[in-house]
């Protein structure tokens, strides 16, 4: 039952302390969370030195910290690889998830057999945002078979994960892309996703993507996704297309 976390990151100078906190204070309740592996991408404002600085303080021996060359997907992809455990939860370090949910993650795994859990987000949203989030997860009910795919917080036994996460994906399209395999591997029958979390606001700065061309994205990615299930290709991505609309921006400062 021992549990590593990873979390890709970028430009979080202003959350990882209180996140870093939090984690340590789970890590004294919870003696399964072995190692906590902050994965940087793209990352310019000093993440990384907070990390490093805090990592050499007593009863922060847990915190780790990794580099990736790509995006998010990537340093998901990263994290998972070098991870320790057996046990892998995977959570965004925006201070929007509370590590004190990581036990109601890894229960179903260890409990009841599940193979991965994707968290189910309540709470706080915009309208904007919870509006995007409803419509999506109607289309990849229909198109994929799976509802549950954007949230940020997902756990799995680590064999599982490595088979499903894709290897070549960097970029905010490696959710979907990561759901996607799960249903066409046949891991269906192992997914949970009724571990309800709460969704808090962040704690410092503003998101590092446009909703609009993150929704663009997507929503290409998606319709490529059920088109390659039907004709074994998918659709053309154009390079650029991509780069605006599945890359992060740079972070913005509140």
């Amino acid at each position: 039952m021992r549990v590593s976390v990873i979390l890709p990151t970028m430009n979080e100078a202003g959350n990882v302390e209180a996140l870093c906190q939090r984690l340590s204070s789970v890590g004294g309740n919870y003696r399964h969370l072995v190692e906590a592996i902050f994965v940087l991408n793209n990352t310019t404002d000093g993440t990384d030195k907070i990390l490093e600085e805090l990592s050499r303080k007593p009863g922060y021996d847990f915190l780790k910290v990794a580099y990736s060359k790509g995006a998010r997907g990537s340093a998901i992809r990263k994290g998972v690889e070098i991870a320790q455990e057996d046990i892998v939860v995977v959570m965004d370090s925006d201070g929007q998830y509370d590590p004190a949910e990581i036990p109601k993650l890894v229960r179903p795994i260890v409990d009841e057999n599940f193979s991965i859990v994707v968290a189910r987000n309540h709470g706080w949203a915009n309208l904007s945002r919870r509006i995007t989030s409803e419509s999506f997860k109607k289309l990849t009910l229909a198109l994929l078979g799976v509802r549950y795919v954007q949230t940020g917080f997902k756990a799995g036994l680590k064999s599982v994960l490595l088979d499903t996460i894709p290897q070549d994906v960097s970029g905010l399209d490696i959710d979907v892309r990561w759901m996607d395999n799960v249903v066409r591997k046949g891991y269906s029958p192992k997914l949970s996703h009724d571990v309800e979390v709460k969704l808090h606001p962040r704690l410092h700065g503003k998101t590092t993507f446009n909703l609009l061309k993150l929704s663009l994205g997507l929503l290409y990615t998606t319709l490529s996704l059920a088109v390659r299930r039907r004709t074994g290709r998918e659709l053309p991505f154009l390079r650029v297309l991509g780069e605006i609309t599945l890359r992060p921006g740079r972070a913005h400062k509140a």
